[in-house]
């Protein structure tokens, strides 16, 4: 009998392996890695670059098995484009990821599709647009939170500091005066909750076990991984009392003959809808707009900020050029750009050297799918890895390498290269790609205009462009600068 149950669990264990090892028909290559796991025991801290090397293998399409999920990566810029451009209706929609639900359930950004998320897109982006985009609002409203920037960045003169939190102040108010109607002075009490508990947030996301219980939802309710999952969710608690605040503050003033910023306009975009929608959603809604948009935008300028510091020249020549337009006490304004190649190369060079989410945010398959001849099934979870589309050789001489002259032409023009995608493509790029492009042009023409950004010679080891913590988000290194007045 017991020689019975060993045949009997050889040949299950015999077909569990043919199983895995089975691909649908005309599913793209990959690596199998081992069943249950996939190839997650075989990613470095770097994944993105792990499947640009297993592009280069079986070609710009790969499938590679996360836990039980075959995933499928795309790794070049035309295969994003004809994936997620051309067939963006096929790619609307996020996957249902149990720990991304706990933060948001019916926000914009990780939701994963349906009347909520269209409604909620479609409000946002013409909001964005409404107050600002069209008008110059927005570009009024970021210079005026430069001015408090350059302020508090002259507190730390001469004295090494890190610039995190200022960044995160900073970025963190233009959304507050946009979303709510008001700035916050760098030093109040509740703000300074508001930027900590972000920042909290986004270092437990970067976690190794954030990682893990996204492939495996089930470990949300075992140790450690519970405790962890808790300990982030509390740190959403005090950013979604604020807005709860402000939510029920507008709505005890509001007065539809006098819209003043994006909170009021979402009440009076969906008045006609229940309480319940307007509170929950709309608090998931301005949620999102405040988590994202803080984080991407003041990471890439700390990423600038960097770049700028270990590359003396490099901030030297931008400087020349931002007196020869601007001045030294001129006013930056998008209407320069065109004016300042250097400098929108170097902007554009940190978007593409250190792309801050360099595996996008996933997409699912709404329907079955075929590109390039190979086959996507629906409910298949897609990735755009923007990292090896703004890495890969056959785009980029040396794209290892920070080089913002790769983007001028022979006559010193700035040319907009199309395969720098930072803000993604298709149906969920950052619909907030306006507001951060003025944002990071503003802010870091004030940074370079009025201080002079340098080392720390005592620090005896000096941060490193190659260092960083990667995961949902691309973060520097925790690094010291110098800065002084020009």
């Amino acid at each position: 009998m017991l020689n019975m149950y060993l045949i009997v669990f050889t040949f299950l264990v015999i077909l569990f392996f043919y199983w895995w090892y089975q691909k649908p028909e005309k599913f793209p290559p990959g690596p199998r890695g081992i069943p249950l796991f996939g190839i997650i025991p075989f990613l470095s801290n770097f994944p993105e670059k792990d499947f640009g090397a297993w592009s280069r293998k079986y070609g710009p399409i790969i499938s590679v098995p996360m836990a039980w999920q075959n995933c499928v990566v795309l790794n070049d810029y035309e295969t994003v484009i004809e994936t997620l451009v051309k067939r963006n209706e096929e790619f609307s929609e996020r996957p249902h990821i149990r720990l991304f639900h706990m933060f948001s359930k019916n926000g914009v950004v990780l939701i994963p599709g349906g009347p909520v998320w269209r409604a909620h897109r479609r409000f946002g982006t013409t909001s964005l647009r409404r107050f600002g985009g069209n008008k110059g609002i927005i570009e009024r409203k970021i210079n005026d939170e430069a001015m408090h920037l350059v302020h508090a960045l002259k507190e730390c003169e001469g004295k090494p500091f890190d610039i995190k939190n200022i960044m995160t102040n900073t970025v963190s108010n233009v959304i507050c005066n946009m979303a709510f109607g008001r700035r916050y002075d760098y030093s109040d009490e509740k703000f300074q909750v508001l930027v900590s508990n972000i920042l909290g947030f986004f270092k437990n996301l970067s976690d190794w076990k954030s990682n893990l219980v996204i492939f495996f939802p089930f470990l949300c309710d075992f140790p450690p991984f519970a405790q962890h999952v808790k300990e982030t969710v509390a740190l959403l608690g005090p950013i979604k009392a604020l807005i709860a605040d402000l939510i029920n503050e507008h709505k005890s003033n509001f007065d539809p003959n006098d819209i003043r910023d994006i909170l009021d306009g979402y009440l009076e975009n969906f008045v006609d809808k229940k309480d319940d929608f307007v509170l929950e959603h709309c608090q998931d809604f301005c949620f999102d707009l405040f988590v994202a948009g803080t984080e991407t935008s003041s990471t890439t300028l700390r990423w600038a900020c960097l770049c700028l510091m270990l590359n003396p020249d490099v901030q030297e020549k931008m400087l020349e050029e931002i007196d020869h337009v601007i001045g030294k006490e001129g006013t930056p304004s998008v209407s320069h750009r065109e004016k300042m190649p250097f400098s929108c190369a170097v902007l554009h060079e940190v978007m593409r050297f250190r792309t801050m989410l360099p595996l996008s945010l996933s997409r699912n398959a709404t329907k079955d799918v075929t590109v390039r001849g190979l086959h996507i099934p629906k409910g298949t979870q897609v990735f755009a890895n923007l990292w090896q589309v703004h890495n890969d050789e056959t785009y980029w001489k040396n794209p290892n390498k920070f080089e913002p002259q790769r983007h001028l032409d022979e006559n010193g023009n700035f040319t907009n290269s199309r395969y720098v995608i930072p803000f993604g493509a298709g149906a969920r790029v950052c619909m907030g790609e306006h507001l951060a492009r003025t944002q990071l042009w503003v802010f870091l023409i004030n940074i370079v205009q009025r201080f002079r950004i340098s080392v720390d010679p005592n620090d005896p080891d000096l941060p490193s462009l190659d260092d960083g913590t990667n995961a949902i988000v691309h973060v520097p290194p925790a690094y010291n600068m110098i800065i002084h007045s020009r």
